[in-house]
């Protein structure tokens, strides 16, 4: 019985079919691709500036590493862009219907974390030098205290 020679070629494909270029094909070129063009769709380079472009420089490097023949990298930033991008989608379209609102007090988070510890400790410190004659002296002192006593 002869083998069917005509069967090789698909049975290579099938089994390079998680390798190299294929995989690009399928997850970056599509399905990031994909997703970045969705997001831009729904408003999201105006609602989500930081989940949109984050996805676009992905997109992008992911692009020059599949350049490089650097798979494996290429799929993981592609599996970032896609996910930034569904991201984007997501917040900008609560934006758009006005689930999602930012006030003043949401974006101050860290000045709040200042405005805690300076009630919560003060440090001093004093110090002086002097130089004359080719001798140098310095002194100086620095106290901390930290807690709620006021």
């Amino acid at each position: 019985m002869r083998p069917n020679l005509k069967l090789i070629p698909l049975l290579a494909v099938v089994l390079a079919a998680g390798c190299g270029p294929f995989g690009y094909l399928k997850k970056v070129a599509k399905e990031a691709s994909k997703a970045v063009a969705d997001a831009e769709a729904a408003g999201a380079e105006e609602n989500a500036p930081y989940e949109y472009w984050g996805a676009v420089s992905y997109l992008e490097q992911a692009k020059i590493l599949m350049g490089y023949s650097e798979y494996e990298r290429s799929f993981d930033y592609g599996e970032r862009a896609k996910q930034l991008a569904e991201e984007a989608k997501d917040k900008a379209e609560k934006r758009r219907r006005g689930g999602m609102v930012e006030t003043a007090d949401e974006e101050g988070d860290g000045e709040d974390a200042e405005g805690d510890a300076d009630a919560e400790g003060d440090a001093d410190a004093e110090g002086s030098a002097e130089a004359g004659d080719g001798e140098a002296s310095a002194s100086g002192s620095a106290s901390v205290s930290i807690g709620g006593g006021k």
